[in-house]
């Protein structure tokens, strides 16, 4: 059976994004900067506008090697091309291949948000569930119902989509949360997102689902629509900007997630001029704020 390594380097006060590219033409198959902090407990987030710096002090860079790669002379390299002063620290896990579908597959389980709603992968649809199953194929596009934020979107959904209302999901991803509130009984439900990888992994979803929710790109939707409720799981910083384009489209309700007990005034601040909010629902840090017009 072939052998891998992993090497997870400790590279604290260093930017990692430069350091992979320096050291990418080494002899490594792969490297990944990944979170010291679990997902349900991480901050990190992607924001395409303003970028964050993913720094060997809250991220480690975890190479994968093979077996028979000499680690010492491979960890004196990158000392060398960093100009380190000392060796880096380093883990080293050794792991057989294996089949990496299956493996990826086992990783996402069966996820019940309630009694009455489970999000469940495409492989594992069959078994007994007398409620409400959507069914989502990870891809790209963020929400496959593990994150706090996601579970908090869930639920809310749950409790407050009644039959035929209209739904915009804002920053829609997998379009876990659009296909959720259409199989609660939504009528006319919209995801936007501006990830085209993002937008093909939610009409996958879509199909899975056997549902009509209408995904588009924000180049392609049509600014004058109104919606019942508009919803948005997105990072907060994000969320402030979309304040005066998410006030375009609500009617009457919006439910925002994507944001830390810490960043609640912020938010807040920022949507004051049209609606106000209040904090209704939290998990692990996270909390969903909504508001009525």
């Amino acid at each position: 059976m072939k052998m891998w390594k992993n090497i997870t380097l400790k590279l604290p006060g260093l930017n990692l994004s430069q350091v992979s590219d320096k050291i990418s033409e080494l002899d490594i198959v792969s490297i990944t900067i990944k979170d010291k902090l679990i997902e349900s407990e991480s901050t990190w987030f992607d924001d395409m506008d303003n970028p964050p710096v993913l720094s060997g002090d809250t991220h480690d860079l975890v190479l994968l090697i093979n077996d028979g790669i000499n680690i010492n002379k491979l960890i004196t390299q990158i000392r060398e091309m960093l100009n380190l002063y000392d060796m880096p620290n380093y883990i080293e896990e050794i792991f057989e291949d294996k089949d990496w579908v299956v493996y990826t597959q086992s990783q996402f389980k069966e996820i019940h948000i309630s009694n009455n709603l489970r999000i469940v992968p495409s492989w594992e649809t069959g078994s007994p569930f007398h409620g409400t199953t959507v069914i989502i194929e990870p891809g790209t596009g963020f929400g496959i119902g593990s994150h706090p934020t996601t579970q908090l979107c869930l639920k809310w959904l749950e409790q407050n989509i009644k039959n035929d209302v209209s739904v915009l999901d804002y920053g829609t991803g997998s379009g876990i949360l659009a296909i959720t509130a259409k199989k609660l009984g939504g009528g006319k439900i919209q995801g936007v997102d501006i990830d085209p990888k993002a937008m093909t992994n939610a009409l996958q979803n879509n199909r899975l689902n056997q549902t009509d929710v209408l995904f588009s790109h924000t180049d392609n939707f049509i600014s004058n629509q109104k919606f019942d409720v508009v919803l948005a799981n997105i990072l907060s910083s994000v969320l402030i900007k979309l304040s005066f384009t998410l006030k375009e489209h609500t009617k009457k309700h919006l439910a925002l997630s994507g944001v830390l007990e810490n960043q609640v005034d912020d938010v807040l601040k920022g949507y004051s001029p049209w609606i106000r909010l209040s904090v209704t629902k939290e998990l692990d840090g996270w909390v969903l704020l909504e508001g009525l017009l």
